[in-house]
């Protein structure tokens, strides 16, 4: 996806909304995270209605002016930050992440692991490895600077654990390339560079260097707590920051077994590193059937309310997102407000599902324009999305949950989540994505029942 107007959007102190369907077509991307100064964000927080970030502040002891109220900073803290996809988790995180990493708060070290890691095939170590250059990196830019000797556990570990016999000759020198005479920050840090390629890479030696980490995963875990802890200290001394804080984003894009893998079967080699982390996961997690709530604090943004549980429109819900469509195209281009709110209607309240409509609205805008026709064509074709991989079954299910006050949480019920076919609203409900209401196998059952 082009986005050619992109830093004139970031960087132009008089944002104009483009005003010709090109120039909306042209910035597009409904996969990128808004940065902090993009004149394009819009504060939608209306239309969640009931929520804040108040649950992470409390557990990091940070009050909702963004000041310190402990006595003694948070060193242990894991938390999850639940959403579907699309809803804005990465977008109003990296916002939160900012208000964060400040003087007498906390050292921020971020990673989204889409950009940094192969999605396809993510595992705890390809994250911890990342983490640990990201933490380096970040240290080399503010100059701070860490006695060697603790560096010394995680040298150690790589010499002995992970470069130890011949088999393991070629990706040794792969990822020892270009460390020759550095030692301590600069040393390590190179070497969790390179081994951060090799699992972004999809190198041939990946699941190799993963089974050697796992497999000395404990000693790892102790050089680097031990280096954190040094770090603590001295970015609490050189520029006044409480703790470090880990804020790691893209993990809700992993497939459903991924996910489980991760949170669930890892959970403990997770907790073996001993510093604050907030992770995003995607909301089906929630209905595992397991107890991840009981191991995680957890917070949860849920999607944009357009309707109340009883079908009646909730205006405010469709004020916040006219905002945001009006941000990505002229109000001019809409043969009327109806146009917009139809799009936020089938949309479901997912920010990224509007963008997506704008995208086959102006596919299908044969008068330069997005009318009423251009904008049905659109709906159309995102039903069509889910229509490929629904089944009978999936169609009972969501009938089922759209006419029940308690639907039951199962294996199936997570899947239809995942998949955004039910969408959960705050108050804790969930309602079928609209665009499948729009389905002949879903009418066939509405006539049926």
């Amino acid at each position: 996806m082009l986005v050619t107007n992109y830093n004139f959007m970031k960087n132009n102190k008089k944002y104009i909304p483009p005003k010709t369907i090109w120039e909306v077509y042209d910035n597009l991307d409904y996969n990128e995270a808004l940065d902090i100064d993009d004149k394009r964000y819009v504060d939608i927080s209306a239309g969640r209605e009931e929520f804040s970030f108040k649950d992470i502040l409390s557990f990091l002891k940070v009050s909702r002016q963004y000041k310190f109220m402990g006595e003694k900073p948070p060193q242990k803290i894991y938390a999850v930050f639940f959403g579907h996809r699309g809803c804005g988790k990465s977008t109003e995180l990296k916002r939160l992440a900012e208000k964060l990493d400040k003087e007498k708060l906390f050292f921020v070290v971020n990673l989204d692991t889409s950009i940094e890691l192969d999605n396809n095939n993510v595992k705890y170590v390809d994250v911890f490895m990342a983490l640990a250059k990201r933490l380096f990196d970040k240290l080399e830019r503010h100059n701070i600077e860490i006695d060697p000797v603790y560096f010394e556990n995680l040298e150690s570990w790589f010499q002995k654990k992970i470069i130890i016999n011949e088999e393991r000759k070629d990706y040794a020198l792969d990822i020892k390339a270009g460390v020759e005479g550095k030692v301590g920050l600069p040393f390590i840090g190179k070497i969790f560079a390179n081994m951060t390629t090799a699992f972004k890479d999809n190198s041939s030696y990946k699941e190799q260097l993963r089974e050697d980490i796992k497999n000395n995963f404990s000693e790892f875990a102790a050089g680097f707590n031990k280096l954190i802890a040094a770090a603590n200290e001295a970015v609490a001394k050189k520029i006044d920051r409480k703790a470090i804080l880990f804020v790691i984003d893209g993990l809700d894009k992993l497939s459903g077994e991924d996910s489980s893998s991760f949170f669930i079967s890892d959970v403990n080699q997770l907790q073996q590193i001993q510093s604050n982390f907030i992770y995003t996961a995607h909301i089906d997690l929630l209905y595992s059937g397991t107890s991840i709530t009981q191991v995680f604090e957890f917070s949860i943004l849920p999607m944009i309310k357009i309707a109340e549980q009883n079908d009646k429109k909730f205006n405010k819900g469709y004020e916040a997102l006219r905002k945001l469509i009006y941000k990505r195209a002229d109000k001019s281009l809409f043969t009327s407000e109806k146009i917009v709110d139809r799009i936020i209607e089938f949309s479901g309240g997912n920010p990224r599902h509007i963008l997506q409509l704008l995208e086959y609205a102006y596919i299908n805008a044969g008068n330069n324009i997005f009318d009423k026709e251009a904008v049905d064509k659109g709906v159309v074709r995102l039903a069509n999305i889910f229509k490929r991989f629904l089944t009978k079954e999936d169609y009972e299910k969501i009938y089922e949950i759209d006419n029940s006050d308690e639907p039951e949480q199962s294996e199936h019920i997570r899947k239809l989540l995942h998949n955004l076919a039910i969408l959960q609203y705050n108050d804790f409900w969930w309602k079928s994505h609209p665009v499948i209401r729009t389905l002949p196998s879903y009418k066939k059952l509405e006539k049926a029942k």
